[in-house]
């Protein structure tokens, strides 16, 4: 078995209200658009571009959406253009949704299927991620076993806070990662740490499975010892992507945010540069 401990300072940080606050956005902003046959339209009057009701009423649990062609922006080469299907929508009780997605064309075709859920969007409780990945190749079925993989990821939020104040308590952020031949899981435990913000300590471990188990156990110390200098690399990065972009989303002022998701909903990447968004040539469609 490999195990690792890391531990990641996250600053400033936000509050269960803030989090409250900015989660409740978008989903105001998909209810607050109206569907005219299978183009949806925004409260002002704009038309929704690159999206279309496929099946189902908009913003009702069943309601399917994908990519519209006409309003689309093209895709980069590899890109897969999701399907998304709403498996629940009351923001007082539960949000689902799933995502399914899969290249088509020659060569290896992957294929992602995720399914997301969020109790009570106003005082968010627990959120839960599930994927589930598979690799195929024309004509080639042996091995098959060897090209899939799920993720389990589950966030209790209330738990989260707790831990934050210094409470003692499970680990209110779990993702385990499971595969044929391993399984991994993730653990992170956030406390007060100096100046406010919160210290993530984070454990690690990996194990073979089944008949290979023994087999399987040199290949993972390797990987533990890359693992473990990618960590050392990536942790940092992390912390200052937290401080510089994930931090100031999550505590934005509401009616901004608003205004900036129906935009990018409604106006094209050259719209929004023309309106002054400085993210707006980052986006490929």
């Amino acid at each position: 078995m490999a195990r690792l401990k890391h531990t990641v300072i996250l600053a400033p940080v936000v509050s269960q209200r803030e989090l409250s606050r900015v989660i409740a956005v978008p989903h105001d902003v998909w209810e607050s658009l109206h569907a005219e046959g299978h183009q949806l339209f925004a409260d002002d009057g704009r038309l929704v571009r690159g999206i279309a009701l496929l099946a189902g009423e908009h913003a009702r649990p069943g309601a399917r959406y994908d990519r519209d062609e006409a309003t689309a922006q093209p895709l980069a080469d590899g890109v897969v253009a999701p399907r998304v299907t709403l498996l629940a929508w009351d923001p007082g009780v539960e949000t689902a949704l799933r995502v399914d997605g899969q290249r088509l064309g020659p060569g290896p075709s992957p294929r992602l299927a995720a399914e997301f859920r969020l109790r009570d969007v106003s005082h968010p409780e627990r959120a839960t991620l599930r994927i589930d990945g598979s690799m195929s190749r024309p004509g080639r079925q042996r091995r098959r076993w060897l090209r899939w993989f799920t993720l389990k990821a589950e966030l209790d939020v209330p738990r989260w806070y707790a831990s934050a104040a210094g409470e003692n308590g499970p680990p209110p952020l779990r993702v385990q990662v499971t595969h044929s031949l391993v399984r991994a899981e993730a653990r992170a435990v956030p406390r007060p740490a100096a100046g406010g913000g919160w210290a993530v300590d984070l454990l690690i471990t990996a194990r073979g499975r089944g008949l290979l188990r023994p087999v399987v156990a040199v290949p993972l110390q390797v990987a533990k010892r890359i693992l473990r200098r990618s960590l050392d690399r990536a942790l940092p990065r992390a912390a200052e992507i937290w401080r510089t972009e994930i931090q100031p989303e999550l505590t934005r002022d509401p009616a901004r945010l608003r205004r900036q998701l129906l935009d990018e909903l409604c106006m094209t990447p050259e719209e929004r540069a023309a309106d002054g968004d400085p993210a707006a040539g980052e986006t490929s469609g």
